[in-house]
C-alpha cells in the first residue's frame, strides 16, 4: 500500500482499518484473524436476516465473504468506501446469489426464525421496530416485514437500522444516490410501521 493510499485509508476509515488493510495486503495471518473477529458478527447478522434465519447458510456465507476479501484486498479502494461497506458489498452479492439459487430450487428457509432483537437493540430511538417491540415478538416482526417489503427495502432497512451504515455507504452498496437511499428507507419504514400497527390493531 502506498503512503498516499494509507493516508486515505486513515482519513476514511480510521487508523485501525488502515493497519488491518496493510496487514491483509502483506498476508499476515493475524490480520485475517482480526478481520474475522471484527466483522464476522455484523456480516452474520446481515446474512441471517436476509436469508430468513438459515444459520448454516449464513455462517458459510460469512466465511466465504471474508475469504473473498482476503484474496481481493488489493482491489479495496479506501478513498471510495469504508472497509465495512466494502465487506458488506461482497456479502450482499453472495446473499443475492444464494437467494436466486434458493428461489430456483423453491426451498426458501422459513422467514419467521430471524432474530430481530439485534435490530431492536441497535435501531435509533423512535424507529418503527422499537415502537412495535413491546407488542410483537421479534420473529413475527420479521415474518411480516419480509412479506410486505421488497428485497431492496428490507436490505436498506437492515443496513441502516441494524448495521448503522450511512446513506452514502448504503448508496455505494446498492448503486443508488443518497437521496434515493433516504427515499427507500422512508418508504420501508412507512410500510413496515403501517403493517405492524395494523396487525397490532
Amino acid at each position: 500500500m502506498s503512503e498516499v493510499d494509507l493516508a486515505g485509508t486513515r482519513g476514511r476509515t480510521g487508523s485501525a482499518d488502515a493497519a488491518l488493510v496493510l496487514g491483509l495486503r502483506q498476508r499476515r495471518p493475524e490480520a485475517s484473524a482480526q478481520l474475522y473477529d471484527r466483522f464476522a458478527p455484523s456480516l452474520h447478522r446481515f446474512a441471517l436476516t436476509r436469508l430468513g434465519g438459515d444459520i448454516g447458510v449464513a455462517e458459510d456465507l460469512v466465511v466465504e465473504t471474508l475469504a473473498d476479501a482476503c484474496r481481493s484486498i488489493t482491489t479495496f479502494k479506501p478513498r471510495r468506501s469504508s472497509l465495512s461497506a466494502w465487506l458488506f458489498g461482497i456479502a450482499r452479492r453472495r446473499v443475492q446469489m444464494e437467494i436466486r439459487r434458493q428461489r430456483r430450487r423453491k426451498t426458501l428457509p422459513a422467514a419467521a426464525r430471524v432474530p430481530m432483537e439485534a435490530a431492536l437493540e441497535t435501531a435509533a430511538e423512535g424507529d418503527l421496530a422499537a415502537d412495535a417491540g413491546s407488542r410483537l415478538d421479534a420473529q413475527q416482526k420479521v415474518a411480516h416485514l419480509r412479506a410486505h417489503l421488497s428485497d431492496l427495502e428490507m436490505e436498506v432497512l437492515v443496513f441502516s437500522c441494524v448495521e448503522q451504515l450511512s446513506a452514502g455507504e448504503i448508496g455505494q452498496l446498492i448503486g443508488r444516490s443518497e437521496r434515493a437511499v433516504h427515499s427507500i428507507l422512508h418508504r420501508a419504514r412507512t410500510k413496515a410501521r403501517e403493517r405492524l400497527v395494523g396487525d397490532d390493531g
